[in-house]
């Protein structure tokens, strides 16, 4: 789910929630580490009993990690087990790298992240935000996406 838009809506240019097209296959797949992803469910003794999963829309710079991307995608004893989960992380290590560049500033210094969900809301950014596959440029993404 880390690498996957919050509530798998298609990469790119993500503006209103309601016609937001959904993704289909990896299509939510924005391949950097979100912020955050967690899963759980009730005691089996509830009176509601359910499961849930969540993850987040934005990608901060620093929460990537290229080293397990590497490792992930690379190292035969580490590969996932998956159909594509090798892919998937070599398609990952390279994003993470265009991420990290992409996100430095003239002046050097790296900061910021990208959303596909601007405000946590998928709203309007300003005009003129720069963008990374359609993601849209925040210095601050995990703050605005509860």
């Amino acid at each position: 789910y880390a690498l996957f838009d919050k509530y798998f809506k298609e990469i790119g240019d993500c503006v209103d929630a309601q016609s937001c097209s959904p993704g289909t296959g990896k299509d939510s797949a924005h391949y950097l580490l979100a912020w955050y992803y967690s899963w759980g469910g009730a005691m089996e003794s509830a009176e509601y009993p359910w499961a849930w999963r969540i993850g987040g829309s934005s990608a901060h710079q620093g929460y990537q990690n290229v080293m397990a991307a590497y490792a992930l995608s690379e190292t035969a004893a580490l590969q996932p087990t998956s159909p594509t989960g090798a892919d998937d992380w070599s398609t990952s290590l390279d994003r993470q790298l265009e991420f990290i560049e992409w996100s430095q500033s003239s002046d050097g210094g790296i900061a910021g992240g990208a959303t596909n969900s601007w405000e946590g809301t998928y709203a309007q950014p300003p005009a003129g935000t720069s963008t990374f596959y359609g993601l849209f440029y925040d210095e601050k993404p995990v703050c605005t996406d509860p």
